[in-house]
């Protein structure tokens, strides 16, 4: 009896492990098919808004985009003339008598660098 009993649980595990190989072989189409027969029982079951109230809240939406819009539009052209207004003022505050002489300096040290340079060509073409 109790060779039966095992022999039994071993014919009734390979009858199921040929069920489920049986099972896992699905032919895809119907999956397919399958899937798209529950998105439709799903679409059913939806409760969809009314039209006055989907316009209603696609109004509300756009209203408060623009009023976004405007508030960083005046932000940005507040902080924008505060740099401007900050810039000036630095350039304002500075020594106009100190900023000349570093000029002209600059304008003799540029008169020397064009010399040399204009000397350096006319060697390169002698050669």
């Amino acid at each position: 009896m109790a060779d039966e009993k095992k022999t039994s649980k071993k014919a009734d595990k390979a009858e199921k492990s040929k069920d489920t190989k049986k099972k896992s072989k699905k032919n895809p189409f119907k999956s397919i098919a399958s899937f798209f027969k529950s998105v439709k029982s799903e679409g059913k079951k939806v409760v969809w808004a009314k039209g006055k109230d989907v316009f209603r809240n696609t109004v509300i939406v756009l209203i408060v985009v623009f009023i976004v819009g405007l508030a960083i539009f005046a932000v940005d052209t507040g902080l924008s003339q505060g740099m401007k207004a900050l810039k000036k003022s630095a350039q304002t505050t500075t020594a106009p008598t100190t900023t000349s002489a570093v000029v002209e300096d600059d304008a003799d040290a540029s008169d020397t660098t064009e010399d040399t340079t204009a000397e350096e060509t006319t060697a390169d073409s002698a050669e």
